[in-house]
């Protein structure tokens, strides 16, 4: 039983897709995230910090993809509040009510991208 695992363990952690990332430079301040990217593949979350609570707030984004795939998820909890797969130059603006003050997070998950992003909120 304990080869079982053992082997379980280790052809979990050979077969899962390596995150990595090249060049990335940014910054992440309260209301305004940015990066630029040579090549990032995987995952990368981001806490929304708002200086008020319980009030609505815009969020704002901005991309630029010349290669590879990148996904947009803002949550609440394990609630998804909005979701994209963004691909070229896009920008959007949306508000987001905050009524009960909740904590906001997003992540951004990616596939052998190169570009940037640039987000307030």
């Amino acid at each position: 039983m304990m080869n079982f695992k053992i082997l379980l363990i280790f052809f979990t952690t050979l077969f899962q897709l390596p995150s990595y990332t090249r060049n990335w430079k940014g910054s992440d301040t309260p209301g305004h995230c940015y990066a630029t990217f040579d090549e990032f593949t995987g995952k990368q979350d981001f806490k929304i910090k708002l200086l008020t609570n319980k009030e609505p707030f815009n969020f704002k984004y901005s991309t630029t993809l010349t290669k590879g795939t990148l996904h947009l998820t803002i949550k609440s909890g394990s609630k998804v509040i909005f979701e994209k797969e963004l691909t070229g130059s896009e920008t959007n603006e949306f508000k987001i009510e905050n009524s009960k003050g909740e904590k906001y997070k997003f992540t951004f998950a990616a596939k052998q991208a190169k570009g940037s992003f640039d987000i307030r909120y």
